[in-house]
């Protein structure tokens, strides 16, 4: 009895062990870049696709990232839009604001959710709720974020994601597709496929290259956007 006792022990052990290692390796790829001493400038860009897999169009972007708070540049025809992410929340700024105006994560370009491009914070935004041998649960503690529950696993050498309502029903899917870029090892490309209302269609936010970056984390602040889009655009 003893022993029957000990080996159900050591499989749970592993099953807990095995979803824990799913987490911590996808957050060591997710945070990489995410260094609380330095910056990265990123060369992207964003490309949508219909539900045939029809390529539609790719607008360029680019971004630079400090620990967990960023500044994106989606190029589009008329005028760029310019997105800023920390911790207090995501801001807009183009041409015709004169001043940051703060969104929701749900904002749409190109059909793509800002939150699905800018960073999360998986470890303060959520709480794991269920782990296990093949997948783990984080539920939302954070109002930033608009997704009530994200689930996260392993699909072969990728790591996919499904966003989950508060009836955790599927309504999204991102696959997070690990690379190499100059010695550093990253997600070079992030696919998001609708799974509620035009299924099939996907977009891809694709990292192209990196570079380190001198910039203060200070400027990190809707206060300094303005200033931040200045060195953004000059890189």
């Amino acid at each position: 009895m003893k022993r029957i006792l000990f080996f159900c022990c050591l499989i749970i052990n592993f099953n807990f062990l095995f979803a824990q290692n799913i987490f911590t390796e996808f957050l060591q790829i997710y945070n990489s870049y995410s260094d609380k001493n330095n910056a990265y400038y990123f060369t992207q860009g964003l490309k949508e696709y219909n539900k045939e897999g029809i390529h539609l169009k790719t607008n360029s972007a680019y971004s630079i990232c400090f620990d967990n708070n960023e500044i994106t540049c989606i190029s589009q025809i008329k005028d760029n839009l310019y997105f800023l992410s920390n911790a207090s929340g995501y801001w807009i700024k183009n041409k015709k604001l004169k001043t940051p105006m703060k969104i929701s994560g749900s904002y749409k370009v190109m059909d793509v959710q800002m939150q699905d491009l800018l960073r999360l914070d998986f470890v303060k935004d959520y709480k794991i709720e269920i782990q296990n041998d093949k997948f783990v649960l984080l539920k939302k503690v954070n109002k930033k974020n608009s997704y009530s529950y994200i689930k996260l696993y392993k699909d072969s050498s990728n790591f996919k994601i499904d966003i989950l309502d508060n009836n955790q029903k599927k309504f999204k899917s991102i696959v997070y597709v690990p690379g190499v870029i100059k010695d550093l090892t990253l997600f070079t490309c992030v696919s998001i496929y609708d799974e509620f209302l035009n299924i099939g269609a996907h977009s891809d936010f694709v990292t192209l290259d990196v570079k380190p970056v001198s910039v203060s984390k200070n400027l990190f602040n809707k206060n300094y956007m303005d200033e931040l889009i200045t060195i953004l655009d000059k890189q």
